[in-house]
C-alpha cells in the first residue's frame, strides 16, 4: 500500500497531534460512497422541477432537480444534481414516446427513480437516472391547467376573446409564429392558395423552450397596435413537453386580452390547451387555422355572390314590371293619341268648313256694314238735307251760323241753298219766341 493511502498514527509530523489518523481525500471520498451507499442501498423515487438540462455530444443528459415554488424560474435553496445516462436515456425515451410524448426541459415537474450516488471526481452527491413516471408530470400538467382555466374564469377571461366578433370580411391577418418554420409556411400557402387577398404581418416568436413563454406573450400583446381582422398563433405538431408554453398563464392572458379575436393552432395533439380555451377559435393546425381565415372569406364571397343574384332578379323582375308598365301605358298613349288625333281632324274639318265660308260671311258682314253706314250716311248728308229745304249759312269768313249770337248787325252771311247762295247781311237778331 502506498504511503498516501495508508493511515498514520502516533505523531504526524505535520499538525503535531498525537494519536490523530489523517485520511487521504481518496479515502475520504471511499467513506463517504460507502456511507452514502448504506444510506441509500435501492433505488428511490424522487420528484421535483428540472433546473439547467443539458445534453452532452456524447449522449448522456444532466440536470438539476429542485422543489418547485409555483413560480417560473424561482426553485427552493435544495438542489440534487442527477445525471441521465446515454444507455438509459434510450428506455426513458420509448416510455415518454408511450405515454403521448412527454418532453424532459426545464420547469418541468417530473418524478424519477434513481441510484443515489457520489462522485469523487466532482465531489458531489448525484442521482443516476434510471426510469420516470410520465403519469405524473401529465397529472401535474393537467392539475396546473384546470387551476389555471379556474382562476381565468374567475378573472373573466376564460370567454373574453370568444366574445369578440370575427369580421365578414378577416383579409388582414396578423401571424405570431416562428419566421421561416413549416408551421409559417403552411399557414401562409393555404392563405394564398385561396385566390383571396390576405394581408399577413408576421410577428416572429419562439414557441418552445425557456424564451417561448415572454416571447409569445409579448408578440401576441403587439398585435394590439396593429390594424389587424384576426390574430393567428401557431406551430406545428410535437410532443406534449414541446407544447407547455401554450399552457402558461401569461400566454394565455395575452391571448385573452387580445383587442383581436385570436385563432390557435398548436399542434396535433388530442388534448386542449390553456391557450385554445381561451382563444375565439381553435384549431389542430397552421393549416386549419388558414382555413377557418379561408372559409369565413368564402362564406363572405357566397353571400355576395347570393346577394347579388338576388338583386338582379329583383332588378330584372322590376324591368320586367317596368317594361309591361311601359307597354301598358304606350297602349294607352296610343289609344289616347288616336283619339285625339280623330277629334284634332274633326276640328279641322269643322274649320275648314268654317274657313270656307269665312269669306262669304265676311263679305256679307262687310255688305251689311257698309249699308248700315251707308245709311248713317245718308242720315248726315248735307245734300240730302237741302233738298229737304233745309239750308246752311256761313260768315263771309267760313264760319258755320249756329245760333243767333254767332252774328252780330251787319254781318254778312252766306246761305246755301239746295240749288245755289244766298248772299245777305243781318239788320237785326231775335228768337223763335219773338213775334
Amino acid at each position: 500500500m502506498a504511503l498516501a493511502d495508508q493511515p498514520t498514527g502516533g505523531t504526524d509530523p505535520r499538525n503535531g497531534r498525537p494519536g490523530e489518523d489523517t485520511l487521504s481525500v481518496t479515502q475520504l471520498c471511499a467513506r463517504i460512497d460507502d456511507a452514502v451507499k448504506g444510506a441509500f442501498p435501492d433505488e428511490v423515487w424522487v420528484q421535483g422541477a428540472i433546473s439547467g438540462l443539458t445534453r452532452s455530444g456524447n449522449g448522456h443528459v444532466y440536470f438539476d432537480l429542485v422543489d418547485p415554488t409555483g413560480e417560473m424560474g424561482a426553485t427552493t435553496g435544495a438542489t440534487l444534481p442527477v445525471a441521465l445516462f446515454a444507455s438509459t436515456r434510450q428506455l426513458v425515451n420509448r416510455i415518454l414516446r408511450k405515454a403521448g410524448g412527454v418532453r424532459m426541459h426545464d420547469g418541468i415537474e417530473i418524478r424519477i427513480r434513481g441510484r443515489v450516488a457520489y462522485y469523487p471526481p466532482q465531489g458531489r452527491v448525484q442521482l443516476i437516472m434510471s426510469l420516470i413516471d410520465p403519469q405524473f408530470t401529465l397529472g401535474q400538467q393537467a392539475e396546473a391547467r384546470t387551476a389555471l382555466l379556474e382562476k381565468l374564469a374567475a378573472d373573466d377571461l376564460l370567454d373574453r376573446n370568444r366574445q369578440l366578433e370575427l369580421p365578414a370580411l378577416p383579409l388582414r391577418v396578423a401571424l405570431v409564429t416562428s419566421e421561416g418554420s413549416a408551421a409559417c409556411a403552411d399557414f401562409v400557402d393555404e392563405l394564398f392558395a385561396s385566390g383571396h387577398p390576405f394581408r399577413v404581418t408576421l410577428l416572429d416568436s419562439r414557441v418552445q423552450g425557456p424564451e417561448a413563454v415572454p416571447s409569445l406573450a409579448d408578440a401576441i400583446g403587439a398585435t394590439a397596435r396593429l390594424d389587424v381582422d384576426a390574430v393567428v398563433v401557431t406551430r406545428g405538431g410535437g410532443a406534449r413537453g414541446d407544447l407547455v408554453a401554450f399552457d402558461h398563464e401569461r400566454v394565455a392572458t395575452a391571448v385573452a386580452r387580445c383587442p383581436h379575436p385570436v385563432i390557435v393552432g398548436v399542434g396535433h395533439e388530442i388534448d386542449r390547451s390553456v391557450t385554445d380555451e381561451v382563444a375565439h377559435t381553435s384549431a389542430k393546425t397552421p393549416t386549419a387555422c388558414a382555413g377557418v381565415l379561408v372559409a369565413a372569406v368564402d362564406g363572405f364571397a357566397w353571400r355576395l355572390d347570393r346577394a347579388t343574384g338576388r338583386l338582379g332578379s329583383l332588378a330584372g323582375l322590376h324591368l320586367s314590371s317596368a317594361q309591361d308598365r311601359l307597354a301598358a301605358d304606350g297602349a294607352r298613349l296610343i289609344r289616347s293619341a288616336g283619339r285625339t288625333v280623330d277629334r284634332g281632324r274633326l276640328e279641322l274639318d269643322h274649320a275648314g268648313r268654317r274657313l270656307t265660308r269665312a269669306p262669304a260671311l265676311a263679305d256679307e258682314r262687310q255688305e251689311a256694314r257698309l249699308a248700315m253706314a251707308a245709311a248713317r250716311l245718308a242720315a248726315v248728308d248735307p245734300a240730302i238735307a237741302l233738298r229737304r229745304g233745309w239750308t246752311i249759312t256761313r260768315t263771309a269768313d267760313g264760319d258755320l251760323v249756329r245760333s243767333v249770337d254767332d252774328v252780330s248787325d251787319g254781318t254778312e252771311l252766306r246761305t246755301t241753298t239746295m240749288d245755289g247762295m244766298i248772299v245777305s247781311r243781318v239788320e237785326g237778331r231775335g228768337s223763335e219766341d219773338d213775334p
